[in-house]
């Protein structure tokens, strides 16, 4: 068999590979890629300043809480007990006045002690007054708190001290702030017969002063009245 043909074959082959040449730009360019487009936000929003956005949120808690207490007003449990804060009460800081509202399961009625406060301004800047509703009688020693002496404490809250046995309650919350402090003859007698007993917290109520001096309290869910 003669060898040229073959040899003829083998050359054309080594040329026709060297011709060959790999495309320049096998695949499509990525600019030429399709691409998402940016998300355009919809709505009102805060353009950038700073704190707007609390701003809002602010407002809207506010209005929260004005709804709230207005259902809670309207329960059953908020009882008119005064209906003049100046002439039944007192027109001075610290005056009293013992007040009932609701009944025990047997009947009797629960007496109150109700304490003017030092009036305050609300979030509208409007002067309120300010009413505490308190035990009619100290835990300790069940004198009548109508002879309780109001004063303010180093953190300008507000307690209400004992008239017999000297204990100081906080007419915030009625945290007993001091318990039988024997400072004379009758805190003495007072702490024999009752030091016992331990400290024991005041009852205290929520309360509201209409723009006519009438006064409320809010008994606690359920009270029978």
């Amino acid at each position: 068999m003669p060898r040229f043909p073959l040899a003829y074959l083998l050359i054309d082959v080594l040329l026709g590979v060297g011709a060959w040449q790999p495309s320049a730009n096998p695949f499509p360019a990525c600019g030429a890629c399709a691409r998402a487009g940016v998300a355009e936000m919809k709505g009102r929003g805060s353009r950038g300043m700073p704190g707007k956005t609390q701003g809002y949120q602010g407002r809207d808690n506010q209005g929260m809480k004005q709804r709230m207490q207005k259902r809670d007003f309207d329960k059953k449990e908020w009882v008119q007990v005064v209906d003049s804060l100046d002439e039944d009460v007192g027109m001075e800081p610290g005056a009293t006045k013992a007040v009932s509202a609701g009944k025990t399961p047997r009947g009797q009625d629960f007496i109150w002690t109700l304490i003017r406060g030092v009036p305050k301004e609300n979030a509208e800047g409007v002067l309120e007054q300010r009413v505490f509703a308190v035990d009619g009688a100290c835990r300790c020693c069940q004198f009548p708190m109508t002879a309780a002496k109001m004063a303010v404490e180093a953190d300008a809250s507000y307690s209400a001290t004992c008239g017999l046995c000297g204990t100081k309650y906080s007419l915030e919350d009625g945290s007993v702030l001091e318990f039988l402090p024997k400072r004379n003859p009758a805190e003495w007698a007072a702490a024999l017969a009752n030091e016992k007993k331990g400290p024991q917290k005041m009852v205290t109520l929520p309360t509201r002063v209409s723009k006519g001096g009438k006064v409320y309290l809010r008994l606690p869910d359920g009270t029978l009245l």
